[in-house]
């Protein structure tokens, strides 16, 4: 049996004070022991509050708070936090999603007994639709999509279905790759990924949702829905840097839809 490993989970946070909790909580509770989190306040608002509340309720759990004086986006945040980070292992958790209690347990044990060709694995997602703003702590749920599937190159050359904060790898095939492009600000993740395969094996954990993943189509905040120009000529240059076909402007709920998983409505 694999020793347990520490494992770093880096959680990027800005507007979302009550959903960060919510997401720390998620941390907290991990049926895994060898936990520490990293929280990178991108700009927002103080949360010194926040983390002196998770410290006294989580000791277990060793929490690092590193703000920065101004908003740089998700690639420097992420970037930031795993140089900061002191585990061998990396998890994402974004400040919105939550973990199931088996996440880091499950993958970390793959991503253990499949070395040295596994860099990196990944779990099923429940992607949640939700009625609210950004930062409710309690919204309704519109629908849901359970979403996962095995990695296929020709698939992943077309559409990114890897969530984030499904994601567990190794940090020295992080630092190999040379981490998240600062210079994108949009589909950073897709552009890592792209990067870190050349580099060993993205491994599918099915069976098991690890992660609820949000998305809210009222708030627009992570849906992408105004496809903009900015937004067209990170996806031209990944198209451009990687030799992928003509890639179109999705979310993970459309790539879902487009790949024939259903969308259940909630009554």
């Amino acid at each position: 049996m694999p020793s347990e490993e520490l494992v770093s989970v880096i959680i990027p946070t800005v507007r979302r004070r009550r959903r960060l909790w919510q997401a720390l909580i998620s941390v907290c509770r991990q049926t895994y022991s060898q936990v520490e989190v990293i929280v990178i306040n991108d700009g927002g608002e103080p949360l010194e509050e926040i983390i002196g509340h998770f410290e006294n309720m989580c000791s277990d759990c060793p929490i690092r708070y590193v703000p920065l004086p101004s908003n740089h986006g998700l690639a420097h945040a992420r970037n930031i936090g795993i140089s900061n980070a002191s585990g061998s292992i990396i998890a994402l958790l974004d400040d919105d999603d939550q973990f199931r209690p088996t996440h880091l347990s499950r993958l970390v044990h793959i991503l253990q007994t499949q070395q040295p060709q596994t860099v990196l694995v990944y779990d099923d997602v429940l992607i949640q639709v939700e009625s609210g703003t950004e930062d409710d702590p309690d919204p309704r749920i519109i629908a849901t999509c359970k979403f996962g599937l095995p990695y296929d190159e020709k698939m992943f050359n077309q559409d990114d279905y890897i969530v984030p904060s499904s994601t567990v790898f190794w940090r020295h095939a992080f630092e190999a790759v040379g981490g998240f492009d600062e210079n994108l600000p949009l589909c950073e993740d897709w552009d890592f990924l792209l990067r870190l395969r050349e580099r060993g094996h993205l491994q599918y954990v099915g069976g098991e949702i690890g992660v609820e993943y949000s998305v809210r189509p009222t708030a627009g905040d992570n849906l992408g829905s105004t496809f903009n120009a900015t937004r067209r000529a990170v996806l031209d240059a990944l198209s451009a840097r990687y030799g992928l076909p003509p890639l179109s402007p999705k979310t993970f709920l459309d790539v879902a839809r487009d790949l024939g998983f259903s969308i259940a409505p909630m009554s």
